[in-house]
C-alpha cells in the first residue's frame, strides 16, 4: 500500500533490526522493510550493482544497529520512488518484540541523522520535502499505537522544526496521530493569573 503513497520527494523510513546474515545482508523479510527491499532492486548490468539489504547490512556491521539514510540512486533510478530511505531500528533481533528503549534511542539518532543530511547534502535539502514514517513496532513488533504515540509525536515535532512535513502510515494508508489533550494538560502548568 505504501507504494501508492510515496513520491520522489519523500524520505521513506522503514523499521529494521540488527541482524545481518552470513552473506552480509540485513534481514528485511517482513513488513515495510520487505516492501522497501522488494521495491528497490539492484541496478541491472551494473558493475557495482548493490542490493539495498546488503548496503544496510554493511552499515549495521560497521556502525551498529542505528538509523542510516541512504540515497536510493545506489540501487535504482526510478523517477516515481523516494530518492532516500532510512532504516529505523525497533528490534535487536528480528524474532524479538520491538523495544521501547531502542525506539527512543533510534528516534533521537534519526533526528540527528536527518539534521546532518540537511546540513551537509545539498541534493537532500533540495529533494526531500516529506518524511514517511511507519508506526514503529505496531505491525510486527507487538506494540500498540498507545505504546509508541509519544515517541512518534516527539519525532514529528523535531522533524517539522527542521522544515520537513511528517506523514505517518500503516498497511492501510496514512494515519493521523493527534496529541492526547489530557496528557498535554497534565504536562503544561496553568499560566493564567
Amino acid at each position: 500500500m505504501i507504494e501508492k503513497l510515496w513520491t520522489r520527494n519523500d524520505l521513506l523510513i522503514f523499521t529494521s533490526n540488527g541482524v545481518v546474515r552470513k552473506d552480509g545482508r540485513l534481514v528485511m523479510g517482513k513488513g515495510i522493510a520487505k516492501v522497501v527491499r522488494d521495491n528497490f532492486p539492484p541496478l541491472k548490468n551494473s558493475f557495482k550493482a548493490q542490493r539495498i539489504d546488503s548496503l544496510f547490512g554493511r552499515l549495521v556491521e560497521k556502525y551498529g544497529n542505528r538509523p542510516f539514510i541512504v540515497p536510493t540512486s545506489c540501487f535504482c533510478l526510478l523517477e516515481d520512488k523516494p530518492q532516500y530511505v532510512m532504516s529505523f531500528p525497533t528490534k535487536h533481533h528480528w524474532r524479538d518484540k520491538s523495544s521501547l528503549e531502542l525506539i527512543n534511542k533510534s528516534r533521537e539518532l534519526a533526528v540527528l541523522e536527518i539534521k546532518k543530511w540537511l546540513k551537509h547534502d545539498p541534493d537532500f535539502r533540495k529533494e526531500v520535502k516529506r518524511v514517511l514514517c511507519p508506526l514503529w513496532g505496531t505491525e510486527n513488533g507487538g506494540l500498540s499505537l498507545e505504546d509508541v504515540k509519544g515517541e512518534l509525536l516527539a519525532f514529528k515535532r523535531a522533524v517539522e522544526e527542521l522544515g520537513l512535513e511528517v506523514k505517518f502510515f500503516d498497511r492501510n494508508g496514512f494515519v493521523e496521530i493527534e496529541p492526547d489533550e489530557e496528557r498535554i494538560a497534565q504536562r503544561l502548568p496553568d499560566r493564567t493569573l
